[in-house]
């Protein structure tokens, strides 16, 4: 299968003929949505969003703030590395959530651009739109997370790799990027080297067209470098490649099959992350838009299976989104719409087809323009809505510092190790991966298995509440002098919460 410019006589990427600034080819178009998306992110509901869990963990390794928080074995530092030359120098959560913002403008602009030739930019344009509009979009924009990052990759490698097969791009300019786009989604996450790039690997290997051995050289190369990242880490952090390979079998969820499709639908609209003992359907109300937006991606996928210049890359888009959707509805049982990201963005390619043949070859074309501007300008407002709800939320959720302050209030501070990693990161104590099993369980095996010192160095502190971190600090710490300062320690801590108004 082939597909053919849409965009006429096309250079590579030097020599092409100069166009006005709005012709439906300008490059403009990619660049008024980018800096619109840019936009979006830079409001005070995004740039307050307190770091949450999984960022901790994520730049624990590149911050100024010393901790003994450490990455889940199995994840990559990409992301970490993203965002380093902020949180190296500061721990600004302003300055984080503007640098993370302009890279992913940056990044959703080449993404697209990959595809220029395959599509004509204002159409591209309008599937950067539908991608930007989206409020997983946006919130994952401005946050240390890696799901954006993997969607861009393979929103770029899905674009680079038809321009390779097809030769509509030199090979020695399209095969070091294809390289480079591997090397990103690898350096997420390693085991995206199946959840994103499998399709285009069996593509490479199973279409009898698209066989080329220098395109699987690139994407080999690629991924080698990026599992050298999580190699070199392995003898780092973890005490070699064979104790974090064990480590990470260790990681929930299981691998076995889940049948967690309802799981993923039931979290599209938020909340952002949901594991086990969630049942709540987040604003009902949106499920129409989301099946207009299933509906206008195959009506896309119809429209490019029957038009010859547009075959192949709507069948590689369709079931690349299909591939990583099942992926996460059958083997991932938590609910996380930015798992999705990477099946959003080929969609909206689709549903760029979709509308643009509906309002310019269909029979109704007066009535599918006024429907399309119904279901783009309904879903920019929607999700915007649902956006501002689940950025609130997270505010009164991620009560990190604040908890921190009250245990720094009583007496703990470093050495220390506490079962919720958040926490561990502000007071700068060392907290386990995992919390499968008792939390209490899972911390003393940490502080037997995983501390120079030992079990036997550590004392437990005992804190009321509902839900009271687990704390250990070192026998011979002061707030252990006397029973009289134990039960001073609790009272400060129950009071201090009580003050705060959160639920430790």
């Amino acid at each position: 299968m082939h597909d053919l410019k849409v965009s006429g006589r096309q250079a590579p990427l030097t020599g092409q003929t100069r166009r006005s600034l709005t012709s439906p080819d300008s490059i403009f178009w990619l660049v008024l949505v980018s800096a619109a998306f840019l936009a979006a992110e830079l409001t005070p509901a995004l740039l307050r969003m307190p770091l949450g869990a999984d960022e901790i963990t994520y730049i624990a390794r590149t911050s100024v703030h010393a901790s003994g928080v450490s990455l889940p074995p199995v994840h990559g530092q990409g992301v970490g590395l993203l965002a380093a030359p902020v949180t190296l120098f500061t721990m600004s959560l302003t300055a984080i959530r503007i640098w993370m913002s302009v890279l992913s403008a940056a990044g959703l602009f080449l993404a697209m651009l990959c595809w220029r030739g395959l599509r004509p930019m204002w159409v591209l344009a309008l599937a950067e739109l539908v991608l930007a509009s989206l409020a997983i979009t946006q919130n994952s924009g401005v946050q240390v997370y890696p799901d954006w990052w993997g969607a861009l990759g393979l929103l770029a490698l899905t674009g680079l790799f038809l321009h390779a097969v097809n030769g509509t791009m030199r090979g020695r300019v399209v095969l070091p990027l294809i390289a480079f786009a591997s090397l990103v989604m690898v350096l997420m996450r390693p085991q995206n080297v199946v959840f994103l790039m499998g399709p285009a690997i069996l593509a490479c290997l199973v279409v009898r067209r698209w066989r080329n051995f220098r395109v699987l050289i690139a994407m080999a190369v690629g991924t080698a470098l990026g599992f050298v990242e999580w190699l070199v880490g392995a003898y780092l952090w973890f005490g070699g490649l064979t104790e974090r390979i064990n480590l990470a079998g260790q990681e929930p969820p299981p691998l076995h099959v889940y049948f967690a499709l309802g799981t993923q639908l039931r979290y599209l609209n938020g909340p952002w992350y949901c594991s086990y003992g969630c049942t709540s359907w987040a604003v009902p109300a949106e499920t129409p838009w989301w099946v207009a937006f299933l509906a206008v991606a195959i009506l896309g996928m119809w429209v490019g299976w029957h038009r010859s210049a547009i075959k192949a890359s709507s069948t590689l888009a369709g079931a690349t989104a299909l591939w990583v959707f099942l992926l996460y509805a059958f083997l991932v049982p938590f609910g996380a719409p930015r798992y999705l990201l990477p099946s959003y963005a080929l969609m909206a390619i689709l549903i760029a087809d979709g509308i643009v043949w509906a309002v310019t070859e269909s029979r109704w074309r007066k009535i599918a323009a006024v429907t399309a501007c119904v279901f783009l300008l309904g879903g920019i407002v929607s999700q915007r809505i649902i956006l501002q709800h689940q950025a609130a939320y997270q505010v009164v959720d991620r009560q990190f510092q604040a908890q921190a302050q009250e245990l720094e209030q009583i007496g703990v501070h470093a050495p220390c190790v506490l079962d919720n990693t958040s926490i561990a990161y502000y007071i700068g104590c060392s907290a386990p991966w995992t919390t499968t099993g008792s939390d209490l369980q899972v911390v003393t095996q940490f502080l037997q298995d995983r501390t120079p010192q030992g079990l036997k160095y550590w004392r437990l502190l005992p804190l009321p509440g509902l839900q009271p971190p687990v704390v250990f600090l070192p026998a011979s710490s002061p707030v252990f002098r006397n029973a009289a300062s134990i039960a001073k320690a609790q009272a400060e801590f129950a009071a201090i919460g009580t003050a705060y108004g959160v639920n430790s």
